[in-house]
């Protein structure tokens, strides 16, 4: 066991990483609200059948006194619609300004639970317990919560931080190889604009990793991490050094919107959207041949995600015009200079044009 502490001031918080941790949920916890009894866990009901149980009983065991809410998986149940009925989950529950929410779940799970978090009586303390690759490296650290609008990706939300996230590497037993994979995109993203030799002890390890050897995996999430709560620590909100971990999530947001939201799972969106900011990188003259194509070739191990037929390129460009870090009339990307060292940048529409039609 593990604990990375970001350091935000008096928002600070413990990251604790390692296995066999759900059942240490409740003593944990503890130590942070003394003499508080009333708790609502809000998961998935894929993940509620797997670790619900397990959950509860941390928290009983604890002197808690838990509810238990679900909801349809996947990314559709990210919406308004759905926070109110969870408000109405927490009055029943009977919380108060010191009871926690707790979520447990993947990245759609903690998005919307935080969300409600936030806004339930002005803010009640709020708990990650993620239960994806891809929500232990990412989307669990760092405060962002937020739901989506029909029009676009994380459109209504805020910067709401957790008080605890427990990062149990024990739930990724249960994720099928595509969930991991596209948790295991995160990965490879910090490493890419942050940590040359993390990107090469990737390259080397990448298939160590897929066989999700204990160790090989500990490391990874360990390292992901790290390079997070360091970004997080110098820019909370997102002002200026924080966009460089948005390295793929331009392109990945528009395709994820134009799909609707049921063809690409978020991580595969991201990497996709990495191989065409690398693409546009490459074209504007920021990154050299050889890194362009150690970039690719990392990205080609976790093979090849073509977009659907239907998909237009001027469909992808409009949903382009509504990303969240659009500056006015320019939309920034992230794109890399080398491997470790990204830049953001608005791209000429040719450039843009000509990457969308080199993937479709």
């Amino acid at each position: 066991m593990a604990t990375i502490k970001i350091d935000l001031g008096e928002k600070s918080y413990p990251i604790i990483v390692g296995f066999n941790l759900l059942d240490k949920l409740g003593e944990e916890l503890r130590r942070q609200l003394p003499g508080v009894e009333k708790a609502l866990v809000i998961s998935d009901r894929i993940v509620a059948s797997l670790w619900g149980e397990q959950c509860l009983l941390a928290l009983r065991d604890a002197g808690f006194h838990p509810k238990l809410a679900s909801i349809p998986p996947g990314e559709k149940s990210k919406k308004l619609s759905v926070a109110e009925e969870l408000y109405g989950h927490a009055l029943d529950a009977d919380l108060d300004r010191r009871s926690p929410i707790i979520a447990l779940g993947g990245g759609v799970v903690g998005d919307l639970a935080g969300f409600v978090a936030a806004t339930f009586l002005r803010g009640v303390p709020f708990v990650q317990v993620p239960t994806t690759l891809l929500a232990q490296v990412d989307s669990s650290v760092g405060g962002k919560v937020a739901v989506n609008h029909q029009r676009g990706k994380n459109l209504i939300g805020s910067f709401y931080q957790p008080s605890l996230v427990l990062v149990d590497l024990d739930l990724l037993q249960t994720l099928d190889e595509r969930q991991f994979k596209a948790g295991l995109v995160e990965v490879v993203k910090a490493a890419a604009v942050w940590d040359k030799a993390f990107f090469l002890w990737l390259n080397e390890n990448f298939f160590n990793l897929l066989k999700r050897e204990s160790k090989t995996i500990h490391e990874a999430v360990f390292r992901a991490i790290t390079i997070k709560t360091e970004i997080v620590s110098r820019d909370e909100h997102e002002k200026n050094l924080r966009r460089i971990l948005n390295f793929g999530h331009t392109f990945g947001h528009a395709l994820e919107a134009v799909t609707e939201y049921d063809y690409y799972l978020h991580g595969e969106a991201v990497l996709v959207g990495m191989k065409m900011a690398t693409t546009a990188a490459w074209k504007m003259g920021f990154l050299s041949k050889n890194e362009y194509e150690q970039l690719q070739g990392l990205f080609a191990s976790f093979g090849c995600y073509p977009l659907p037929n239907e998909v237009a390129p001027q469909k992808i460009i409009e949903a382009l015009n509504y990303d969240k870090k659009r500056e006015g009339e320019r939309i920034i990307f992230i794109l890399p200079q080398s491997i470790g060292k990204v830049l953001a940048s608005s791209l000429p529409e040719e450039i843009i044009e000509a990457v969308l039609h080199s993937y479709i």
